[in-house]
């Protein structure tokens, strides 16, 4: 049984066998904001779940299911 976080960010990118520094490269987000974000030290800002969410190919929501629209 899959254990469910706050997001899906890790998940999807070792799936896309993608490294963060790659991720980082296609998002223009800092390697250690994209590990911080991996490790729900940091939340994300909307532009950088939007620009993710772009880059791994799936919705925002998927990657972030528990954040909450303010």
């Amino acid at each position: 049984m899959e254990v469910y976080k706050l997001n899906r960010v890790k998940k999807v990118r070792k799936e896309r066998n993608l490294t963060q520094l790659d991720l980082s490269k296609m998002t223009d987000i800092y390697p250690n904001d994209i590990s911080q974000i991996e490790r729900e030290k940091r939340k994300p800002f909307p532009g950088w779940r939007k620009r993710l969410s772009e880059a791994l190919d799936v919705k925002e929501k998927y990657l972030f299911p528990d954040h909450k629209e303010t």
